[in-house]
């Protein structure tokens, strides 16, 4: 079995891939202040919940856009499962090239995104990942990776609009009836949620002018499936999509030390 980390700003997800699927999901809160310890106890209970054992993983990944807490899952990883962890970076043998300015900037989670695109869609993938920020990210039929954009999350500009303003309350994002509120919570939703797909889908209108391939566009992350259902442009949601990456990063390294 494969244990894949993907450790985000808001959240952190873990994956247990057995044969190629998917086998466990678990997220929990990325906090900062949690000890090797900590990650040991809440770790071991999941995976006795789900009748997982120690032995059988074989295989550690790691993701990480929060380099204070690594420390912890790297001792984590090597005192619990007993397995040195590859953390992903520019330098990793994941299958793909790099074709950007400074590859050293692209994001763990980027760089697993790619992988997972680049084997399930030969014909090429842009990828938008809805997290704490939102990205894009192209991926060529050649595996060439050559950047996209980011822009800020949905949450943490539903935050901003709470924190900032005294009487706009916070809400749930969801797909308003009528794009024209009639009260303050109805325009809230309708900008938020039809906002955001715009600039979204800008994006990409503008980037897929500046390509000669026919990808294929695709969605994942927190609040990514509430844009695929009013994006003109995203044809799939795939919530494991960076998970999937690290797996099949995984599977490159297995039998390496």
């Amino acid at each position: 079995m494969n244990f894949v980390v993907d450790i985000g700003n808001s959240n952190t997800v873990i994956g247990v891939y057995k044969d190629n699927c998917i086998f466990k999901r678990w997220r929990i809160t990325t906090d900062r202040s949690q000890t090797v310890d900590d990650l040991s106890s809440k770790i071991h209970s999941l995976m006795s919940f789900s009748g997982i054992t120690v032995s059988e993983i074989t295989q550690c990944v790691i993701s990480s856009v929060v380099p204070m807490w690594n420390h912890a899952w790297e001792r984590f990883s090597i005192e619990f499962l007993d397995i040195h962890p590859v953390f992903v970076s520019s330098k990793t043998d994941s299958g793909i090239f790099l074709e950007v300015d400074n590859p050293k900037e692209v994001g763990a989670d980027r760089i697993a995104n790619a992988v997972a695109a680049s084997e399930k869609y030969e014909n090429g993938a842009f990828i938008v990942d809805s997290g704490t920020a939102i990205t894009i990210d192209i991926i060529t039929p050649e595996k060439h990776y050559i950047g996209g954009a980011i822009m800020p999350g949905i949450l943490l500009s539903m935050d901003a609009l709470s924190k900032g303003t005294a009487k706009l309350p916070r809400f749930e994002l969801t797909r308003p009836e009528n794009p024209i509120g009639r009260n303050t919570l109805e325009g809230l939703k309708s900008g938020v949620f039809y906002g955001f797909i715009g600039m979204i889908d800008r994006v990409i209108e503008e980037s897929l002018a500046q390509i000669v391939f026919k990808p294929e566009i695709i969605a994942t992350g927190g609040l990514a499936g509430a844009i695929t259902t009013g994006s003109k442009y995203i044809s799939e949601f795939n919530r494991d999509l960076t998970l999937d990456g690290l797996n099949y990063i995984a599977n490159r390294y297995r039998g390496k030390k």
